[in-house]
């Protein structure tokens, strides 16, 4: 039971002090999770911080990680961590999906800031 408390209160910590940034293999999407916003980045830019959009973002929280679904530049984004301790290539992603049906899904490199 203690360690249970522990998990759901470190996850709780985790997002109301620290911040994510992510991005795909080429960089061609990198954005930062912070609380329930999800912010857009240029390609290659994190830190001069030329935001392309802000935009809340609907979550579902796990004991370990989230699942973090926004609509931005007419497709919906659904990024998900597996493990916001320990991020891993093969398991966080980001599934991009255009309003037409096509769908592409593209691993995460993430690093808590």
């Amino acid at each position: 039971m203690k360690a249970l408390f522990i998990t759901i209160f470190a996850v709780m910590s985790f997002g109301a002090s620290a911040s994510i940034v992510c991005h795909t293999p080429r960089s061609n999407k990198v954005f930062e999770i912070r609380d329930t916003r999800v912010t857009f980045f240029n390609e290659f830019d994190t830190t001069a911080k030329r935001e392309l959009a802000s935009v809340i973002s609907r979550s579902r929280s796990t004991e370990t990680g989230m699942t973090k679904i926004v609509d931005f530049e007419n497709q919906k984004h659904t990024i998900h961590i597996a493990d916001a301790a320990h991020f891993s290539d093969s398991d966080d992603y980001i599934i991009i999906k255009a309003k037409s049906g096509h769908e592409v899904t593209y691993p995460l490199s993430c690093e808590q800031k």
